[in-house]
């Protein structure tokens, strides 16, 4: 009888230990992995889209767009150009008096969805000559607008939504069909708003190399690009910047800094 009772509490140790490990193992599997629950269905939480694809609308200088869920306020001295609805198969003189369908996402391809440039304010010629005595701000004006009707404003940005269709922001980047350079390099990355947006830098090209010769003789100007891209609700979302100095892509990445997005 003295030998059977060490024997005993030795299974009984071993027992004890045994049980302790079990309940740690399964304290440690309830930790990582929570409750188990017979035939339960782990559920993914899906992209709500809009049903209709927004263009935005521009008030009191400020743009938003509820599709994308973004604003983005226009810097004083600047104008802004948005496309209110698609008028595909109505002509000119239609738009005014047949209202306008909304449209579904997946009709949508490119669009683009703002423009800001550089405001160019018209001068009365007769009261800046009987003001100054002098046609140097007509003749100004005159050069401005010349210029821009055959290379465009020194400076924009352009804001572009393109329907993805099953494929990936990444591949749509890469190919710059928009901006018609695909030589950009590596991605850098950017935040807006808590958005964050792959960043590529290039130089605006214009076709091919006897196009860019003609463009060049006649007096315009390769402008440096900026561009920042994003995935949302099936679109690729780009903020584009074009401009020629250092002033003018300040006055540009301000703007970006200022997008709010939902």
């Amino acid at each position: 009888m003295l030998q059977k009772e060490p024997r005993k509490n030795r299974h009984l140790s071993i027992t004890i230990v045994a049980l302790l490990f079990l309940i740690s193992l399964c304290y440690a599997l309830y930790q990582t992995y929570g409750p188990f629950v017979a035939g339960a269905v782990v559920v993914i939480e899906q992209e709500e889209i809009p049903e209709y694809f927004d263009y935005g609308t521009l008030s009191d200088s400020i743009y938003c767009n509820d599709f994308f869920e973004f604003s983005v306020p226009i810097l004083k001295g600047h104008e802004a150009t948005y496309k209110q609805y698609d008028y595909i198969e109505k002509s000119i003189y239609e738009r005014d008096s047949v209202w306008a369908t909304p449209k579904r996402p997946s009709v949508i391809r490119d669009q683009d969805l703002l423009i800001v440039i550089p405001e160019l304010v018209k001068l009365d010629y007769v009261k800046s000559f009987m003001e100054t005595r002098s046609i140097e701000g007509f003749q100004k004006y005159s050069k401005e607008k010349t210029k821009r009707e055959m290379f465009g404003a020194d400076y924009q940005l352009i804001i572009r939504a393109h329907n993805l269709e099953g494929s990936t922001s990444n591949a749509y980047a890469t190919r710059f069909e928009n901006l018609h350079n695909p030589d950009y390099g590596a991605a850098k990355f950017k935040e807006i708003s808590g958005i964050s947006f792959r960043e590529y830098q290039g130089l605006e090209s214009h076709g091919g190399s006897v196009q860019q010769i003609m463009f060049q003789t006649m007096g315009g100007e390769n402008r440096k690009i900026i561009s920042y891209i994003t995935q949302i609700h099936g679109f690729s979302l780009s903020i584009d910047l074009f401009y020629l100095t250092e002033e003018q892509k300040c006055i540009l990445l301000e703007m970006v800094d200022s997008i709010q997005f939902n």
